[in-house]
C-alpha cells in the first residue's frame, strides 16, 4: 500500500469515529446529574494547541517542578507543548513536527538521560516519532521508526526486562500491536507484530498475571472486546485471549479496584455511553464486565482518587457532550452514579495531573473541534 492509499485509509478510519460523535451530538442535549459527595472543580479554561488535538498528556518537561502538557494534533500533523506555571496556568504552545495524522502521545525517557521525551503514533504513514527532550522543556527533530499499519496509541515499558524503554502500539487496520525494543540510546529496533482484535484503539500494560513480566490489554473498536496479551519478559506475547465490553471500546486503564492486590481493567465504551469494569483475577484472567453510565460517546479514560477518599475514581471526557464524567469508585471494584462537568466542546482525551500544586488531582482535556485543552483545577474540600 502507498504512503497516499495509508493516508486516505487513516483518514477514513478517523472521520468514522467523528462521524459517530457528530451524530451523537445532532441527536442529543446534554444534562448534568447531581451526585451527593461528589469532588468539586473549577470552571474549566482553555489553552490553545495544534490543529484537532486528540490525545493529551503530563510530564514535567522543563524540570521546574511545575507539570506541563503535551496534545497530539490531528490535522498539523505537529505535538504541542504548553508549559506549566505551577499555579494551574499555561504559557503559549510551541508545537513539533511529527509524523502525518498523530492519533497518540506518549512521553518517557528513551535516552536515559533523565529528560522527558516524546513519542507519537502517526496513522497517515505508519510510524512513530521520537522526539528527544533537552530538559528545558524544548525537543530534537523528529526521528521515525515503522510499525504497523494506521497505529493509534502508544504504551511504555521495559518488555525485553533489559532495563531499556521499549515501545507497544496500537495498530488499527491490520490488527496488531508492534513491539520496537530499545537501545537505551534514544533509538529503536525494528517491530515485531502481535495479533490483537479488530481495530486496535487503545493500550494499557501492566502485570495481570502477576509473573513479575509486563503484559499487554488492548481494547478493540471492531469487535467489541479487549484482548490481553501475556508477556514472556523476553518482548514477546502469548497469543490473545479476548474479553467482551462495551460497544466500541476506546481507550483501556489497568489499575487496582477493589483493593485486592490484582490488576483490574477498565474501558469507555464510545458507542453505548459506558465505561466497562473487568476485575481481574490475579491469574492474567478477568471477570465478565460490569458498565456505569456516562455522558454522550465517552472517548477517553484516566484515573484518580478525586475526592480524598482513598478509592480510585475513573474520569472519562464526553465527546457529544462536551463535559467530563467522573465515576466515583467505592474501593470494591464498583461505582457510583456519574457526576458531569463542563468543558469546551468534543473532548477527545483526558489526563490527570496536579497543575497548581496543592496536592489535589486535576483534569485536562484536549478538545479537537476548538483546537485547545480544557484545564479543569479541583476545588474539593478534604
Amino acid at each position: 500500500m502507498s504512503q497516499k492509499q495509508q493516508t486516505a485509509r487513516a483518514r477514513r478510519s478517523h472521520r468514522y469515529v467523528v462521524t459517530v460523535v457528530a451524530a451523537a451530538m445532532a441527536l442529543f442535549m446534554t444534562q448534568g446529574i447531581a451526585w451527593a459527595d461528589a469532588p468539586t472543580f473549577a470552571t474549566h479554561v482553555e489553552y490553545g494547541v495544534g490543529e484537532s488535538p486528540v490525545a493529551v498528556r503530563v510530564a514535567d518537561f522543563d524540570e521546574d517542578g511545575n507539570q506541563d502538557v503535551v496534545t497530539a494534533n490531528f490535522d498539523d500533523d505537529t505535538v504541542s507543548v504548553a508549559l506549566g506555571n505551577g499555579d494551574g496556568t499555561f504559557d503559549t504552545k510551541v508545537d513539533y513536527v511529527v509524523g502525518d495524522i498523530p492519533n497518540g502521545v506518549e512521553v518517557g525517557d528513551f535516552d536515559e538521560d533523565g529528560n522527558v521525551d516524546l513519542v507519537s503514533a502517526n496513522s497517515g504513514d505508519s510510524t512513530v516519532s521520537i522526539l528527544i527532550g533537552n530538559g528545558d522543556g524544548t525537543f530534537d527533530t523528529k526521528v521515525d521508526y515503522t510499525t504497523g499499519t494506521s497505529p493509534y496509541k502508544v504504551a511504555i515499558a521495559d518488555y525485553d526486562e533489559d532495563g531499556n524503554v521499549d515501545l507497544a502500539v496500537s495498530n488499527i487496520d491490520d490488527a496488531t500491536v508492534s513491539i520496537l525494543d530499545g537501545n537505551g540510546d534514544g533509538t529503536f529496533d525494528p517491530k515485531v507484530d502481535f495479533g490483537t482484535g479488530t481495530w486496535p484503539y487503545g493500550i494499557a500494560t501492566s502485570d495481570l498475571d502477576e509473573d513479575g513480566n509486563v503484559d499487554l490489554a488492548v481494547s478493540n473498536v471492531g469487535d467489541n472486546t479487549v484482548s490481553v496479551l501475556l508477556g514472556n519478559g523476553d518482548g514477546t506475547f502469548d497469543a490473545k485471549v479476548d474479553y467482551g465490553t462495551g460497544l466500541q471500546p476506546s481507550w483501556v486503564v489497568l489499575a487496582d479496584f477493589d483493593e485486592d492486590g490484582n490488576v483490574d481493567l477498565a474501558v469507555a465504551n464510545l458507542e453505548d455511553n459506558t465505561v466497562s469494569v473487568l476485575l481481574g483475577n490475579g491469574d492474567g484472567t478477568l471477570d465478565t464486565k460490569v458498565d456505569y453510565g456516562t455522558d454522550l460517546s465517552p472517548f477517553s479514560l484516566a484515573v484518580a482518587d478525586f475526592d480524598g477518599d482513598s478509592a480510585l475514581d475513573l474520569v472519562t471526557p464526553n465527546s457529544a457532550g462536551n463535559n467530563v464524567s467522573v465515576l466515583p469508585g467505592n474501593g470494591d471494584g464498583t461505582f457510583g452514579t456519574r457526576a458531569d462537568f463542563a468543558v469546551d466542546s468534543t473532548p477527545f482525551s483526558v489526563a490527570v495531573g496536579d497543575f497548581d500544586e496543592d496536592t489535589r488531582p486535576d483534569v485536562v482535556t484536549c478538545n479537537y473541534q476548538p483546537n485547545n485543552v480544557s484545564v479543569l483545577l479541583n476545588t474539593t474540600t478534604p
